[in-house]
């Protein structure tokens, strides 16, 4: 498990940020809806205090060795390049445009199990690749599950340590299963295990927003009330499209969710607000 620290200054107690968590892109399938995410991109890079959390499967990353291949699901252009062995480079590359423009907002990427195929049965790790091509921390290598610690402090007073601290544990997760309740109760275990405020998986091509609410009592005895926030982040693969197949279609999943989820944090009151 990896633990990443980021420490955020504000200036107004009023002040918002917004965290976008980004995975399931499978950019250089067929089924990617890559103008959905051109606009995501250029509304996350024209928008002040928002950063994005990469969630994994960010290529589709299927060597044409693998049994999963299909050349009725890959994007034209790569078969037509005639370089079908550089299938994962070029689609690495393509990422790697598309992200340039909100590269330093980023808090981490994670590794989906797309890119963990890739690297356990061709000894190539793309997630790697990625943030070497985007000249990013090597620290923001999230591999399978990481604590992400967002420190916010009032730039009232430079020398004052951050007094206002979210922990968002995030996984690309293995979560299966055709029906949201299911869903549920599996991101809801990760209270069990972990402590946090906001829990986000990745995987299942759905977006799904829970909130619960925790109350205690503070040192000084007074009643308080922590909200959790629980979210499974959508993805950019359409599964079902007009005289077109997929590997979704085959199996009769459900129709998965585009897009993502938004979560908005207010640090001096600690409060949270997720939308789908």
């Amino acid at each position: 498990m990896q633990f990443l620290k980021h420490t955020i200054e504000y200036e107004t107690p009023s002040e918002w940020f917004s965290i976008i968590p980004i995975g399931d892109i499978h950019l250089g399938n067929a089924g990617c809806d890559t103008k959905y995410l051109k606009d995501l991109i250029e509304w996350i890079a024209n928008k002040e205090k928002t950063y994005w959390i990469g969630m994994g499967d960010y290529i589709d990353a299927i060597n044409y060795t693998d049994p999963r291949f299909d050349p009725k699901t890959v994007l034209k252009k790569y078969l037509e390049q005639g370089d079908i062995d550089k299938i994962i480079q070029m689609q690495i590359e393509d990422l790697i445009d598309l992200l340039e423009p909100i590269k330093d907002k980023c808090l981490g990427l994670l590794r989906g199990n797309h890119e963990e195929i890739i690297r356990k049965h061709y000894h190539y790790d793309v997630v790697y690749e990625i943030i070497k091509d985007l000249d990013l921390d090597r620290n923001l290598n999230l591999y399978d599950l990481a604590n992400i610690r967002l420190a916010f402090k009032r730039k009232v007073n430079s020398k004052a340590q951050p007094t206002h601290i979210f922990d968002i544990v995030a996984a690309h997760g293995n979560v299966g299963g055709r029906t949201y309740g299911y869903k549920a109760n599996r991101i809801s275990d990760l209270k069990k295990y972990f402590i946090a405020d906001i829990y986000l998986l990745a995987h299942s091509h759905i977006k799904l927003a829970q909130i619960s609410n925790l109350l205690y009592f503070d040192r000084r005895g007074n009643q308080k009330k922590k909200k959790i926030i629980e979210a499974y982040t959508g993805c950019f693969l359409r599964g079902y499209r007009k005289n077109r197949t997929s590997y979704i279609e085959k199996a009769i999943f459900p129709p998965t969710d585009i897009g993502v989820v938004k979560i908005l944090i207010q640090p001096e009151t600690g409060d949270k607000h997720v939308s789908l």
